[in-house]
């Protein structure tokens, strides 16, 4: 079983490896294990060169330094909100946190249940699409798949997310009950996080 978000962390770090950089998980996952099949999974999916089974080991050999405690006011250049936000009802204030944890030109990075699974939490696209256009972020990634990542299917956010265009994505599962959505944001000032119902 593939994690989305290792995907997407492969398409993060060809953009901030560098000497200087800084990482933070919100849910420490970074010591877990991943099998060979993965690995060979994602080297299929995005082509880069040797991904270790190790993620902690991927940091270091790109000179990432990675942590689980936020530092004061320390600003991280990739957050991964792992499953901080997934299993609450208080959103907005924990995703605040992880917008004043990114740095400016830095990645946020979530992995959540879409909201056609059977998750307790699940979330709707246009919710993503409006955090993105209130706090000016640049998405850098946004794709709808189940947790195999058999079928990554790339939303385009400039267009309504409607019902209708949701289900002419989904013709190819059988199961949407553990689709995931993956987003993946660039955060190109450091104005104050806001969000507001648009009506």
């Amino acid at each position: 079983m593939v994690n989305p978000s290792i995907l997407q962390l492969v398409h993060v770090m060809k953009r901030i490896h560098n000497k200087k950089m800084k990482a933070i998980s919100f849910d420490s996952n970074f010591n877990k294990k991943y099998n060979k099949q993965t690995i060979l999974k994602i080297k299929a999916y995005q082509p880069i060169t040797q991904v270790p089974t190790s993620l902690t080991k991927w940091f270091d050999q790109f000179g990432i330094e990675i942590t689980d405690k936020r530092k004061g006011n320390s600003k991280y250049h990739c957050v991964l909100a792992g499953d901080y936000l997934e299993h609450t009802k208080d959103f907005f204030e924990r995703f605040e946190q992880i917008h004043n944890c990114c740095c400016q030109d830095g990645f946020i990075v979530l992995d959540l249940p879409f909201s056609v699974n059977s998750g307790l939490f699940a979330y709707q696209a246009n919710l993503f699409k409006q955090l993105a256009e209130q706090n000016e972020y640049d998405v850098a990634y946004f794709k709808i798949m189940d947790h195999s990542a058999t079928f990554p299917m790339i939303i385009d956010c400039s267009k309504n997310i409607s019902t209708s265009y949701l289900n002419d994505l989904f013709y190819k599962y059988g199961n949407t009950l553990n689709m995931r959505i993956n987003v993946t944001f660039k955060k190109v000032n450091n104005n104050v996080f806001t969000f507001k119902d648009p009506e």
